[in-house]
């Protein structure tokens, strides 16, 4: 005998729990929704259905975003990577927070992992000063009333929502980092880091040699593959912190390459 509908009143107070769950975290995929919520991803997908109707959130690729995130993170493909491994990333973000100390500068690039480590900052309330070249890190940062941000300008790369070029390689030139947070398109443990884009790479090689120490915050579908162009060499990172995906033949080499690792463990129930 098939299941009954579930009556109006149990899907509304669903469809509540979803615009709440969006609003905290600004984008969720459907199988994060329908874990979260018990139910069927198949469920989730009706009341991303009629929610969307009703302009109370927006549909993405497998899955749903806040309605009031601003208008400019729509239209690039960052929204679409800040999808991609979500829980590992916010896993290693919190990890990234044992990494500093108050009163300290650090620098965070762009990056989606970074974006999720933004959002830890911003919540720890720590008193320290940020330097980035990303617009949206600014604003995470920014709504922490004991953070100084410093947003170095340029020109706009929508693709990165940063700045870039010649004005920002200049600007980020002049600081003097206590540790610099980065992401990585791809990585090789035996090479170093590689990126896709050639517009925020130089920013990357230049607040590198700027810091006391470069940490590398990278999920585990990142390693073993190479991108169009070589970024910072494996010497250059202090530490990696990475997830539970992360190939155990990498773990060691980085190791034998005297590199500091630490390893999120992985979501309960995996």
């Amino acid at each position: 005998m098939p299941k009954a509908p579930a009556t109006p009143s149990v899907a509304h107070q669903r469809q509540n729990r979803i615009l709440e769950l969006l609003q905290a975290r600004g984008m969720c995929t459907y199988v994060e929704l329908g874990r979260l919520l018990g139910v069927s991803s198949m469920t989730v997908r009706r009341d991303i259905h009629q929610l969307a109707r009703r302009d109370a959130l927006i549909k993405t690729l497998g899955g749903a975003k806040y309605a009031q995130l601003p208008q400019f993170l729509y239209e690039t493909s960052l929204s679409s990577r800040m999808l991609v491994n979500r829980a590992a990333k916010e896993r290693i973000a919190g990890l990234a927070l044992g990494q500093i100390r108050a009163q300290q500068t650090i620098f965070l690039d762009g990056s989606s992992t970074c974006i999720a480590f933004a959002r830890v900052l911003a919540r720890s309330r720590v008193e320290l000063t940020v330097i980035t070249n990303s617009a949206l890190i600014a604003m995470e940062v920014g709504a922490s009333p004991n953070a100084k941000v410093i947003c170095v300008g340029g020109d706009y790369d929508p693709q990165s929502a940063s700045f870039v070029g010649a004005f920002a390689e200049e600007a980020c030139g002049r600081y003097y980092i206590d540790t610099t947070f980065l992401s990585t398109k791809s990585f090789l443990a035996t090479e170093g880091t590689y990126e896709s884009s050639t517009a925020t790479l130089r920013i990357k090689q230049i607040v590198a040699t700027r810091s006391s120490r470069v940490v590398l915050l990278v999920d585990g579908t990142k390693f073993g593959q190479r991108a169009l162009c070589k970024v910072l060499d494996v010497g250059a990172i202090s530490l990696v912190i990475t997830d539970a995906q992360c190939p155990k033949a990498t773990l060691a080499a980085l190791r034998r390459a005297g590199r500091e690792v630490i390893v999120a463990a992985p979501a309960r129930g995996k």
